[in-house]
């Protein structure tokens, strides 16, 4: 976890609504987060959070959690009654050294990636 090479993680959920519900849901639950919304269709969401030169210029391992930048891609594929969602959330610094921050960033994204499918279920 170098140079180069975005610190992210994955989830596969299966969930018992469509793709549509699950994107209304999912747009809803990001722009609660202040999440910028860079694309939404039935099959996908992308957005981003966070501040890379904030991050930059403070110090990943100072500045508040929300404040790293990261992106959220979700893929939604819809079948027989159920909709497979699969998740992915990865830092957003662009080019770089990330020594020392992957403990904090995997802490974040999987707080993320908990209350994304709190958000499906309620």
């Amino acid at each position: 976890m170098g140079l180069g090479m975005p610190i992210s993680d994955t989830r596969k959920w299966k969930v018992n609504r469509s793709a549509d519900e699950i994107k209304k849901i999912m747009i809803d639950e990001l722009k609660q987060k202040k999440a910028e919304i860079k694309e939404a269709s039935s099959g996908k969401i992308v957005a981003t959070m966070g501040s890379a030169l904030k991050t930059r210029l403070i110090g990943g391992l100072i500045v508040s959690k929300e404040t790293l930048p990261v992106k959220i891609t979700l893929l939604m594929n819809e079948g027989a009654g159920e909709t497979e969602i699969d998740a992915t959330i990865e830092d957003n610094l662009g080019p770089g050294i990330r020594t020392g921050m992957v403990g904090r960033y995997m802490e974040y994204i999987q707080s993320l990636f908990d209350e994304l499918a709190k958000a499906l279920q309620e």
